[in-house]
Order: structure tokens, then sequence, then C-alpha cells
């Protein structure tokens, strides 16, 4: 592995290298939380800012590690809470998991000091690709959905991804025509299956 001093010192005199970026908040968060410091756990709130899957993350760690992301979730929806941000999120994942923990006025105090250096240290240009990113991102997603999911299913996966309450008709009906889509997308085996197709259509067009 390349040490970061080298590269930080490489690319400040020009030179820089291709070193391919994590595909999701939550494959960044299992890394951190298995370098198993303290000072890179401080990095955690600042991805919780993004709706997470709690499950995936979680069943990836064992037990010491889950406690410390536990408790790393629950400092995080306090600072969150005290800056003013949007907790909803987090709030379900801790009711949802019932998720509880012993927080010290230091352990706080220390995470939201570094969280507001953060965010203060982030530059405008950068926050400005941050936010073009994401619209391209959820323009690509909507693009995506609508390729897949009806308008009808789209606005009740909406309301599940915004923590809307369903009717009951609503649940069923997703439960019923919505879930089992969604599990097929999900599907490991069905994911290699088209990626290999995908590969290999050029050959026989």
């Amino acid at each position: 592995m390349i040490p970061a001093k080298l590269i930080k010192d490489l690319e400040k005199k020009g030179f820089g290298l291709e070193i391919p970026g994590y595909a999701s908040d939550e494959e960044e968060i299992i890394d951190i939380l298995k370098t198993k410091s303290q000072r890179i756990y401080l990095a955690i709130p600042l991805l919780l800012q993004q709706n997470i899957d709690y499950r995936r993350i979680t069943s990836k760690l064992n037990a010491k590690l889950k406690k410390e992301f536990n408790k790393i979730i629950i400092i995080a929806d306090k600072i969150f809470k005290s800056e003013g941000l949007d907790n909803k999120h987090l709030k379900e994942i801790i009711r949802k998991y019932k998720l509880k923990a012993e927080i010290t006025k230091n352990e706080y105090e220390y995470y939201h000091e570094s969280f507001k250096e953060s965010k203060k240290a982030k530059k405008p240009e950068e926050t400005l690709l941050e936010e073009q990113i994401k619209t391209r991102s959820k323009l690509d997603t909507n693009k995506a959905l609508s390729n897949i999911f009806s308008p009808g299913k789209i606005r009740i996966m909406e309301k599940i991804f915004n923590h809307e309450q369903l009717t009951n008709t609503e649940l069923k009906y997703y439960y019923k025509s919505i879930r089992p889509l969604i599990l097929s997308i999900l599907n490991e085996s069905l994911q290699k299956y088209v990626r290999i197709i995908e590969s290999i259509k050029k050959y026989h067009l």
C-alpha cells in the first residue's frame, strides 16, 4: 500500500495518482471502523449525514465494532440535532434497532468539535462540486428507477425512503408488487449474470 503522506506530497508537486474511490458510504464506514482508530472514527458522523444501510454495515462487523458504531450513531444524532441538521434517518435507525450507549460529555465534545472543524475546512468549490455530484446521482437514480418501476411504485418507495407512513393498501402493494422486484435487483447471482451479458453482448450484435 502506498503511504498516505507520499501520495499527499506527490500531489502537491503536481503528480496525481488515480486512487479508486468507494462505491458506497457503507463500504467506507466499514473500512473506517476496521482501522480501530479513534482518530479516524471522527469522520463517520460526516458520512452519516446521508441515509445509510445499517444492516449492511453491521453484518460486516464483529460485536465490538458494532458496539462502537452504535455509539457513534447516537453521538452523530445529538450533533445533528445541535447543529440543526436533518437527523430523521438516524432517529429511525436508533428506534428500529433499539440502539443504546453511554456517552460521556468528553466523548460528545470530542466528536462535535471535530465535526464543526471538518465542516469549516470544506472549501466552497468542493461543496459546489459535491452538490453537483448529488444532483447528477439523483437524476441517474430516477432514470434507472423509471426503467424498472412504474410511477406508482416509485411514489411508494419515495415515501419509505423519506420515512413516511404507508397506508395499509400501500403496504400490501409494496409486499406484493415492489419487494419481489427489489429482492431480484439485490440478488448477487442475478447481478453477476447481467454483468456477463452486458460484457459479451458486443460480440453478438
